[in-house]
């Protein structure tokens, strides 16, 4: 197993206004030192980061589905997902980086990320494969905002702003397309996918049920229920046990903690039941996970 995950934060001086950030990318060289870590392991950020791929291919790894690159694509990461990129030789992007205050202060609605009920109900996450036409578009967009960042000015700020809220709406846009529905969910329904998600993301290793999320939320577990599977086709249960199982995966990964331990870790009082739900799940006994992506990265 790995000793722990790392964790990369990103490095802003104090007299920064803006949280953000762009690199270019070329074969498996970012061309600016100041980038926050260079690895060929699975990590995760304290920091957003937008990966546009717009030459050669590759494949990337995110919470340990691989998701083949093909360019030119876009690729979106939420703080703390674990993932690795390996990237071809001939590979060419942009990593474009912020952090969570300044993603939340500015763009909070604009759901691209994950947990938002429109990319909960993307079938391959928050990943936008592009044509000629959208490449065009959205590469503009960053040779744009990267020259504000270059010719900084007091108005740079609010310019940069605004082209990336442009960007992300050509992205809300195009994701959606990728989904189909008969009946558009209502935005109460949203919002309260929204919040179950939020929630579920900070107590999954305390709250194992529904009805207690409710309680939380001010809502009916019936009206949860309903909301969520309206808007994602799962039940409330999948989604806490699908977060607890993502835990699990890191946890057997990136810490020493035998089975036992990382079931009670995760508030399960019995390990055989999380034993057999982990099995379910992902067709691997805890152990034989471990063994799998031992044999994968060591």
């Amino acid at each position: 197993m790995l000793e722990k995950i790392p964790v990369y934060e990103l490095r802003f001086q104090e007299n920064e206004k803006l949280e953000f950030e762009i690199y270019r990318v070329e074969g498996s060289k970012i061309q600016r030192e100041d980038y926050p870590h260079k690895t060929n392991l699975p990590h995760k950020h304290s920091y957003y980061e937008m990966c546009f791929f717009t030459d050669g291919t590759g494949e990337h790894e995110i919470d340990f589905i691989n998701h083949p690159i093909t360019s030119p694509s876009i690729h979106f990461l939420r703080p703390g997902q674990v993932h690795l990129i390996k990237r071809g030789e001939v590979y060419k992007g942009y990593l474009v980086v912020f952090s969570e205050e300044f993603y939340n202060l500015r763009f909070q609605n604009l759901e691209i990320i994950p947990g938002y009920p429109l990319v909960t109900k993307l079938e391959n996450g928050p990943i936008l494969n592009l044509n000629k036409a959208l490449f065009e578009e959205f590469h503009q967009l960053v040779k744009y905002i990267e020259k504000e960042l270059v010719e900084s000015d007091s108005d740079s700020e609010e310019i940069i702003i605004s082209y990336l809220k442009i960007f992300f709406l050509k992205l809300r846009q195009n994701f959606s397309k990728l989904v189909t529905t008969q009946n558009e969910p209502s935005g109460t329904m949203k919002n309260i996918v929204y919040r179950f998600n939020q929630l579920v993301d900070k107590y999954y290793d305390q709250i194992h049920h529904v009805k207690e999320y409710a309680e939380l939320m001010g809502e009916s577990p019936i009206q949860i229920n309903r909301a969520i599977k309206t808007v994602t086709g799962k039940t409330s249960s999948e989604i806490i046990i699908e977060r607890l199982i993502l835990e699990a995966k890191r946890l057997l990964l990136f810490s020493d903690l035998s089975n036992k331990e990382v079931a009670y870790k995760l508030n399960y009082e019995d390990p055989s039941y999380f034993t057999r739900i982990f099995r379910k799940k992902t067709g691997f006994t805890p152990s034989g996970f471990r063994v799998k992506m031992k044999e994968k990265y060591l």
